[in-house]
């Protein structure tokens, strides 16, 4: 399987914060491990960032992680009424998955998505989706750990099907 890996950022990739002199915008820093475990991903998918950080946050992040295919950013369009919702980026991830899939240009075969906050709507989604998912949700505080991306490996080397596999 060759999947579509969506990545949120705070709770899960947690990178650090370091003020730049001159600037009024701070710099992320993410840690070693954190990034290797991020080059693993990398190998096992394309990854699209999920998250409402802004697209030069995103690029510093990509900086240091010097991945060989840039990552896609899923857009979300968030309603107030998200908020509400157990998972508020639902709606606009599947609504970018159905846009990518019309326009030809979702060339996976299976998800994974790797959030602090998904909740038993995402699970449901993610039960009746057309290909095989699997979600990840790491403890915010913790972020992503070897054992999220162990999981991934292994949905992806079993290539089994498996649904919403926690």
């Amino acid at each position: 399987m060759k999947p579509l890996i969506l990545l949120d950022i705070d709770g899960v990739l947690n990178p650090v914060a370091r003020t730049v002199r001159g600037s009024d915008r701070p710099e992320l820093i993410l840690s070693d491990s954190r990034v290797a475990l991020i080059r693993r991903l990398a190998q096992c998918g394309r990854i699209a960032w999920v998250s409402t950080w802004p697209a030069d946050f995103t690029a510093g992040l990509e900086a240091q992680l010097q991945l060989e295919v840039e990552p896609m950013r899923v857009t979300l369009l968030l309603r107030p009424e998200d908020g509400d919702e157990p998972t508020p980026k639902l709606r606009s991830v599947s609504h970018w998955l159905a846009r990518m899939e019309a326009a030809g240009e979702a060339d996976w075969d299976s998800v994974v998505w790797v959030d602090d906050v998904l909740g038993p709507d995402a699970w449901e989604w993610a039960h009746n989706y057309g290909q095989p998912v699997l979600l990840e949700q790491p403890a915010p505080d913790q972020g992503m750990m070897e054992v999220h991306v162990v999981a991934v490996e292994v949905f992806i080397d079993e290539g089994t099907g498996g649904r919403a596999v926690d």
